[in-house]
């Protein structure tokens, strides 16, 4: 069944073409601080956009293989970027133009990725390499059937 008043919006389809457009520019091969904050800043726009739209009028895009498609990708692009931010170095294919040396000393570390339970993305690094213990994720609230 279908929701009469989604939480979190469905994006259209074509969202997918200006989510590529935006990692290709701010999150590809080559970053900086600055091409991570823009990426971050956009990506954001997309989904304030979305849920303005979902909040002005209560409609999302029709679900369907593509919406869903693109509301995941502008999730896991999301975090991506947030992840991208926190490591501050060059380390295998993330290379920073900015900070183009390796850097053991100070990054000797794990990024943890959770997803919380209204569905926002909990991105933070461990203090140490050891491998943090894991935890299930909580199950998300869904809408009660009238």
């Amino acid at each position: 069944p279908r929701a009469e008043r989604p939480a979190h919006p469905l994006l259209a389809p074509e969202t997918r073409f200006a989510i590529q457009r935006i990692m290709t520019e701010g999150a590809g091969v080559l970053r900086s601080a600055a091409s991570l904050a823009g990426a971050a800043d956009r990506l954001d726009e997309l989904y304030a956009q979305a849920r303005g739209s979902l909040a002005e009028d209560g409609k999302t895009a029709e679900p369907g293989v593509d919406t869903w498609e693109a509301t995941n990708l502008l999730c896991v692009a999301r975090v991506l970027v947030a992840a991208a931010r926190l490591r501050e170095e060059t380390r295998g294919c993330h290379w920073r133009e900015d900070r183009p040396e390796r850097d053991d000393a100070h990054w000797r570390r794990h990024i943890v990725v959770r997803l919380n339970a209204d569905r926002t993305p909990d991105v933070h690094t461990t203090d140490t390499a050891d491998f943090p213990p894991t935890r299930p994720a909580a199950p998300a609230a869904r809408p009660q059937e009238q």
